[in-house]
């Protein structure tokens, strides 16, 4: 993949290294070589940038393919160099290209492809989609396999691995949105809460929705357009943390959909970290224990998600997302997990 970007998955990558090195491990990176290339407290390395790929979008493409031919002998000699106690593949790219090597590894799992990748194509190429991507998750695997959702471990009889996230001291000023932050693929399910938002626009005409996404936001806005709320619709970029807490300063409600089973939306961890009320889908919550935290609503269905919104509004602010985080998202639990997964058998 291509790092740093704005995405959750390189997000809690980058927790989960950071967590390994503050329990003293020399976790190192290897990547694409593109990325925002900001500052990082951690090694990384990167293939040739050859080809010039420069989407971070996720999903197939060509030039990927490119990029993780070149992977496979990058990470021969990374193993070679650095005899690692342990190569950990995350994501499906990042296992073929582990299993091309032919170098031992852990499968980290994000996500379930039988489920996730007919949401890339048009629905005429959903049944052979979830054909490949049953493949896939099959081809991936091995024994033993890590997870990063406890509904996800489930499925392919992983080890549950709790992503390393810590609270964030982000205050709310002036609140006034409901905030949706993330991509705007098609297995992120953004659009029930666009629908959701029109249901209660007309009984709470102060009410704004306020979108930040590094993605190309016209099918939102089209979409927002057709139900009538586009002028009440802001969106932002999400290209740095300053830019996150500028729409979470400004949050009601977090919402958190998922149209796919599998992974874990790393935006639900992000907004349990700064307590702010949070609608979520059953699907979207991936097995967490959350009742109580978040307001957990049926799958696919914007009056669902309107009904859990008009509740979550009138909720009384608490710190009981920040405490979860600190008690299931510890970077020792993480690591005790990757420990497991890792252990000769």
């Amino acid at each position: 993949m291509p790092f740093p970007t704005a995405q959750g998955t390189q997000g809690v990558v980058r927790a989960m290294i950071e967590a390994e090195r503050a329990m003293g491990r020399d976790a190192r990176l290897l990547v694409y070589a593109h990325g925002d290339r900001d500052a990082l407290s951690f090694p990384v390395s990167r293939l040739l940038d050859v080809p010039r790929v420069r989407s971070t979008r996720s999903g197939p493409s060509l030039g990927k393919i490119a990029l993780d031919v070149q992977m496979i002998a990058a990470l021969r000699f990374a193993v070679v160099r650095h005899e690692p106690r342990a190569v950990i593949a995350h994501n499906i790219e990042a296992a073929l290209c582990a299993r091309a090597a032919r170098v031992p590894f852990v499968y980290f799992a994000h996500t379930l492809f039988e489920e996730e990748l007919e949401t890339y194509f048009a629905p005429r190429h959903h049944a052979r989609a979830r054909r490949f991507g049953r493949w896939l998750d099959r081809a991936a695997e091995t024994q033993p396999t890590l997870a990063i959702a406890p509904a996800l471990a489930d499925r392919l009889g992983a080890i549950y691995a709790p992503a390393p996230w810590s609270p964030k001291d982000t205050p709310r000023v002036d609140p006034d949105a409901v905030v949706y932050v993330g991509n705007l693929d098609g297995y992120q399910g953004w659009e029930d809460v666009v629908d959701a938002f029109a249901r209660i626009a007309e009984r709470r005409p102060a009410l704004r929705f306020h979108v930040g996404t590094a993605s190309d936001p016209a099918p939102l806005l089209e979409r927002a357009r057709r139900q009538g709320v586009a002028e009440r619709v802001e969106v932002s970029s999400i290209e740095s943390e300053e830019a996150r807490d500028h729409i979470y300063h400004r949050a009601l409600v977090a919402c958190v959909p998922r149209r796919s089973f599998g992974g874990l939306p790393i935006k639900l961890l992000d907004a349990l970290a700064r307590d702010v009320p949070i609608v979520a889908t059953t699907r979207a919550c991936a097995g967490l224990p959350l009742e109580g935290i978040v307001e957990v609503v049926a799958d696919d269905s914007p009056a669902a998600f309107a009904d859990g919104i008009e509740r979550a509004l009138v909720r009384e602010a608490d710190a009981q997302g920040s405490r979860f985080l600190l008690e299931e998202h510890s970077a020792a639990r993480f690591c005790r997990a990757v420990d497991e997964a890792i252990a000769p058998r």
